[in-house]
């Protein structure tokens, strides 16, 4: 197995842990959900722009042209 494949899928299973985690404390009567996404609105966190860049970072971008 390549490097590229064992770090697919170990971003995977980290963010099934991290949906997992969300959907057992939404349940809860927490607005944990909620007050993150206010963080992250207001607060603009670099982690969060960096996290962004890598998931479309790996996007190859369409051909456009007519």
């Amino acid at each position: 197995m390549s490097p590229y494949k064992d770090s697919f899928y170990s971003r995977m299973a980290l963010c099934f842990i991290v949906v997992i985690g969300l959907i057992i404390l939404h349940v809860i009567p927490l607005p944990i959900l909620e007050t993150l996404v206010l963080y992250i609105l207001v607060a603009r966190p670099y982690w969060f722009k960096n996290l962004v860049d890598q998931i479309y970072s790996s996007k190859k971008p369409e051909n456009t042209s007519e």
